[in-house]
């Protein structure tokens, strides 16, 4: 399955659209449970999502596939022993010897001085078998053009839906293919501004291009998250679309749509205020 159970919303302040506040230890034993029984077999968490690490150990994920990302440096030296720490508490919070894939949550970490020390660590610990494989989470896809001249990831995490649009480029899918580079998608429902109207203010430039999406949706009888994730499946050159949920109804409607949509509405977007949930503090 394409599916992949994501861990951000283990955090309470992750989303705009929240519905549970009070996501406690008990439901997140029960959110893994399912999707292990519904045969979601890779689960995306990173250090940066406060707990998630540990208690995804306290459940126990030992038949999973664990991504987890390295939190950002805190200065340029030791960068083998900062990553190599990392990891290994990363590992013990999660109660496991080894992970599927380890990755770089800061792309400003590889612009600096020492990146072919960081590069060199990750590769270090995929040598000695903590991972399997190595990559880095990226809030562009176009920075993989700058990316690929000095190193080869075997993952990288992008954001990708009905409106952020940027990895269908030939120049980035031929870089992808000829590295045979794993696509793990994410932000498909923009933190849920592409499944429920938000009447924030600092959403109103785009008001009419969401309700361009939500009329669409009706007029195609169609659910705004079904549609929302039926767009990101047609894509046949994605390996994983991280998903992430706040109980188990949630994650249970994805799992079974039916529906098919041949023809989506044109609603590419090109401004990284709105594409890039980081820049939203700022609006």
């Amino acid at each position: 399955m394409k599916i992949a159970l994501g861990t951000a919303q283990f955090d309470k302040n992750y989303g705009v659209n929240r519905l549970n506040k009070k996501f406690n230890f008990i439901d997140k034993k029960n959110l893994v449970e399912f999707v292990k029984k519904n045969k979601i077999t890779t689960i995306d968490t990173a250090n940066a999502y406060k707990n998630a690490e540990k208690d995804l150990g306290k459940i126990g994920v030992r038949k999973f596939k664990i991504i987890t990302k390295i939190p950002k440096l805190k200065n340029q030296k030791e960068i083998n022993k900062q990553i190599t720490l990392a990891t290994i508490k990363s590992l013990k919070k999660l109660k496991l010897r080894k992970i599927y894939g380890l990755l770089i949550h800061n792309l400003g970490d590889l612009n600096g001085p020492n990146r072919s020390k960081y590069i060199d660590a990750l590769k270090n610990l995929k040598k000695k078998n903590f991972t399997k494989k190595i990559g880095i989470s990226l809030y562009d896809v176009n920075d993989l053009k700058k990316i690929i001249k000095f190193w080869v990831p075997d993952i990288i995490q992008v954001p990708y839906n009905i409106l952020d649009r940027r990895l269908n480029n030939n120049s980035i899918m031929k870089i992808i293919k000829k590295n045979k580079i794993e696509i793990h998608i994410r932000s498909i429902f923009l933190q849920g501004l592409l499944t429920k109207k938000n009447n924030q203010k600092k959403f109103k430039k785009w008001k009419l291009l969401f309700n361009k999406w939500f009329f669409w949706c009706k007029k195609n009888d169609v659910e705004p998250f079904q549609a929302a994730y039926l767009f990101v499946k047609n894509n046949i050159n994605i390996h994983k679309i991280i998903i992430g949920a706040e109980n188990i109804k949630q994650i249970q409607k994805i799992i079974n749509i039916k529906k098919k949509i041949k023809k989506f509405p044109n609603l590419n977007c090109k401004d990284k205020m709105l594409l890039n949930p980081s820049n939203w503090e700022i609006l």
